[in-house]
């Protein structure tokens, strides 16, 4: 894995700023990702631009941001506050600009202002372990970054490193979510709602299957040997 692989350098780097040797980092989770409209702080999150197109954003939860900025900079006082200093965010970015260079050369990237991203991307989390804290970093790819990297990647001579990123994305775990029954009624009745009352609901006889927002086909649920099983329609388009 690309990105699971590449912490090793981020560690190195960590312990390097920080003069120590307690610090490490590792990959948490790598998932498909569905942007919606107010996922991410603008001031909080630094973005890069790859100069073909797509945006990869990284963020610190502000608890490790401020510990590791605090051991960057000497700091002889720990905060009260979890406010983020331009000096915290700077050190993020630093963060950030290491974090891109995983997945294209740094000459490829650029600072730019943060701007909402549309359509399913990747997500990555990223563990760090300092002294006695724990934290984590957050990345998110874009989708025209996906197809950047994924068409860039395909016409790089090493071929390794192409197959590392396609299994990367072909190994990722989704989530699929089924409504198997659905329920209208008056808010009245839904507020009047106790413990233990009996609401009858209506099965649906063709379930909808998705990832997050994104739909993805119609299915039937039946009972096979004593258990439910998703039985997929007909009409179900292929995904290749």
């Amino acid at each position: 894995n690309l990105i699971s692989n590449s912490c090793n350098v981020l560690t190195y780097e960590l312990q390097n700023w920080l003069k120590s040797h307690n610090i490490k980092s590792n990959i948490n989770i790598v998932s498909l990702h569905t942007f919606t409209a107010n996922e991410m702080e603008k001031s909080l999150i630094s973005t890069f631009q790859h100069q073909t197109g797509g945006r990869i954003f990284t963020y610190i939860d502000s608890t490790t941001l401020i510990r590791l900025a605090d051991s960057f900079y000497a700091a002889k006082v720990a905060r009260s506050s979890n406010e983020l200093s331009s000096s915290d965010l700077r050190l993020q970015e630093k963060i950030g600009s290491i974090i891109a260079s995983w997945l294209a050369p740094a000459d490829m990237w650029a600072r730019c202002d943060f701007e909402l991203a549309q359509g399913t991307g990747l997500y990555a989390s990223i563990h760090v372990d300092f002294e006695d804290h724990q934290g984590m970093i957050h990345v998110k790819l874009d989708e025209l970054l996906v197809e950047t990297l994924t068409q860039e990647l395909d016409l790089q001579p090493q071929e390794s490193m192409y197959h590392s990123f396609k299994q990367s994305l072909e190994s990722t775990r989704v989530n699929l979510k089924v409504l198997l029954c659905q329920k209208d009624i008056p808010l009245s009745e839904l507020l009047a709602l106790q413990t233990n009352d009996i609401l009858p609901v209506e099965l649906l006889s063709s379930v909808p299957v998705s990832i997050g927002q994104q739909h993805l086909f119609n299915g039937t649920v039946a009972d096979n040997d004593g258990q439910l099983v998703l039985i997929l329609n007909h009409d179900k388009e292929s995904f290749q």
